[in-house]
């Protein structure tokens, strides 16, 4: 009897990666080549959780802190009230989750679930 060959998932599980593609190459930027290597504990992180990328056009490794969204779709766009928006990033400075519209706006979603526009978190 053979065993099936196991396939590793592409991406981190979808409640801590809502997206369907890796993020960007923090070192040459480019998206094309980056591989989820897995999860780990991470001391920098202050043994939190994260999710470790490498890029397959430099060769450089990154941990992304591990994050739990409690919706995949995302809020209404406080702009425009459309409801198609998508998740962006994480936004470190604001301590949130950096969201877009389908018309280009931009926000930030606190886990409180408060709202920070850009002209507020100058």
């Amino acid at each position: 009897m053979t065993l099936p060959t196991p396939t590793p998932p592409e991406l981190p599980p979808a409640d801590q990666w809502p997206i369907l593609t890796g993020p960007d190459c923090p070192n040459c930027d480019v998206p094309d080549d980056v591989t989820w290597q897995g999860a780990a504990t991470d001391l920098d992180y202050g043994g939190a959780p994260v999710h470790l990328w490498q890029c397959g056009g430099c060769c450089a490794e990154w941990a992304i802190p591990a994050h739990h969204w409690a919706v995949l779709d995302g809020p209404d766009c406080p702009y425009c009230r459309t409801e198609v928006t998508c998740w962006a990033a994480l936004a470190p400075d604001a301590l949130g989750d950096l969201w877009t519209c389908e018309h280009g706006h931009e926000f930030v979603l606190t886990p409180e679930g408060r709202i920070i526009l850009p002209e507020d978190a100058a």
